[in-house]
């Protein structure tokens, strides 16, 4: 029997799962952790798929009824659960699950505070007490596992403590220590690294054509698949260039620049939109790195921002930038905890300020 072979993307997990199944060691509950958009969601659905499968020679199939159900995010043994707010209808949630069925690496609209609540965390412990309707075994998937609230996490704790036999637990979190100890200590952790350029581009090619725009974007992306395909029917050149009218205003110190640059930003009321500047300002200050490592030989990633990160550079080479990345990071974080989107941009504008070193 064949596992996998279709699959062109994070071959060493994989590997370590397709020889799990063949050995059947499989865990009753795993810890998916690393970086947005590596397509963690995408592979705990092919586990999925692989583990009740009715093929007799390569699994997944893809063809079959019980891997067309899973793709589908409808089969009634496995359950995909994300957060949600309370202000949302069940057709909100549906739509999003339809979305997120049909491309797998997306990214799930979030839109205002959202939280895996209680009611659906017992809904789950009630569920795993019976055996699998269809499948030969029962898998919950939660995404976003970070933002279970404390009194769900104590309520989802019992179930990983007992899980019955059937069933396997997937937790998926770019935060892994926004999660309780107790929790990732019953997980077994895999951790999803940054995908290759060429791994982003193979998965990319199934759901659009590669052009040298998209390319440019997945580079530019640092070939994180939410924010490709946040971007592909949008154009990241308008963020781009306010992150940098941003980081003029913070370096210049002049407090009613940072407020205009911030307003600007905060302007589209998305925190999708949020996380997107935030990352391509991450992806700014490494270009900034390399740039004062490797001098003119530095592969950048903002090439056409070549003139202003040489000037930037010339400025500023002599920064922190270690502090600079743990304090994005940390933005990034608050995010997920929902602080007020212009108190965020400006603490982290004179936070980033006091760690810009003049040459």
């Amino acid at each position: 029997m064949e596992y996998f072979s279709t699959i062109h993307i994070h071959q060493p997990i994989f590997d370590r799962f397709k020889k799990s199944i063949k050995n059947e060691r499989l865990a009753h509950s795993y810890l998916f952790y690393g970086s947005e958009g590596t397509a963690k969601e995408a592979t705990a659905i092919e586990l999925a798929k692989a583990l009740n499968c009715t093929d007799t020679i390569s699994r997944p199939c893809d063809k079959c009824p019980t891997c067309i159900k899973i793709s589908n995010l409808n089969h009634p043994d496995v359950q995909f659960i994300f957060p949600t707010s309370t202000n949302w209808t069940s057709e909100d949630i549906a739509a999003r699950t339809k979305k997120k069925a049909t491309n797998p690496y997306a990214r799930i609209e979030f839109v205002g505070n959202t939280t895996i609540k209680i009611d659906r965390i017992r809904e789950l412990k009630n569920q795993a007490k019976y055996a699998p309707y269809e499948a030969s075994k029962r898998l919950i998937i939660i995404s976003e596992a970070d933002q279970m609230s404390r009194e769900s996490a104590n309520a989802f704790l019992k179930l990983l403590e007992e899980p019955p036999l059937s069933l396997i637990i997937i937790l998926i979190t770019t935060e892994i220590n926004s999660l309780l100890d107790t929790i990732r200590s019953r997980c077994q952790k895999i951790y999803f690294p940054l995908l290759k350029i060429s791994e982003a581009l193979n998965v990319i090619k199934n759901y659009h054509e590669i052009d040298p725009a998209l390319e440019k974007m997945v580079r530019i992306s640092n070939a994180n698949l939410k924010v490709v395909f946040d971007n592909v029917d949008r154009v990241v050149d308008e963020k781009r260039r306010q992150v940098y009218e941003y980081l003029r205003a913070v370096a210049s110190g002049n407090p009613y620049l940072l407020m205009e640059s911030v307003e600007n930003i905060v302007r589209v009321r998305d925190k999708n939109y949020l996380m997107e500047v935030l990352n391509l300002i991450t992806l700014w200050f490494r270009d900034a790195l390399h740039s004062a490592s490797l001098g003119p030989d530095a592969d950048l990633i903002n090439v056409d921002f070549h003139e202003e990160m040489g000037n930037f550079v010339k400025a500023y080479s002599r920064s922190n930038f270690e502090i600079i990345f743990n304090d994005i990071e940390h933005a990034i974080s608050n995010v997920h905890r929902n602080i007020y989107s212009p108190l965020l941009l400006t603490v982290l504008g004179i936070r980033i300020k006091k760690n810009l070193f003049r040459s």
